[in-house]
């Protein structure tokens, strides 16, 4: 697909309600609660330096690793969605229901993204 064709179909999906409102949502969830995962994360990474993770309650840690490391699950979720996305804008022009769909599926990720998310801050302070 050339550039000219990518473009005239993400115009074409971005006039879609359906799309647009649900990729400016998905956006700032992943936004706000990228921030809110490293908002609690940080500081206790540069308190010790290392950040043990647990990923859940049960069976002890799981990881060992440098602090700088949080940033990899929020950077993750953002390099899927974005992929997601201009995947989904520029395969819309001939095909607007799988569009509508991968931004759809894209969303449910971000809510399970979220949860999980929310859990480890929750299970690592």
């Amino acid at each position: 697909m050339r550039w000219a064709e990518w473009r005239f179909s993400a115009k074409l999906g971005w006039q879609n309600r359906f799309i647009r409102w649900l990729t400016i949502v998905n956006a700032l969830v992943i936004v706000f609660m990228s921030v809110f995962v490293l908002w609690r994360l940080i500081p206790e990474g540069l308190r010790a330096s290392v950040l043990t993770m647990h990923y859940n309650v049960y069976l002890g840690i799981d990881d060992v690793r440098d602090w700088r490391w949080i940033f990899l699950l929020p950077g993750a979720m953002l390099v899927v969605f974005a992929g997601n996305l201009l995947f989904a804008l520029g395969i819309y022009r001939h095909h607007a229901l799988a569009a509508k769909v991968l931004v759809a599926f894209s969303s449910a990720l971000t809510v399970l993204w979220c949860v999980g998310s929310f859990f480890i801050v929750l299970v690592n302070l």
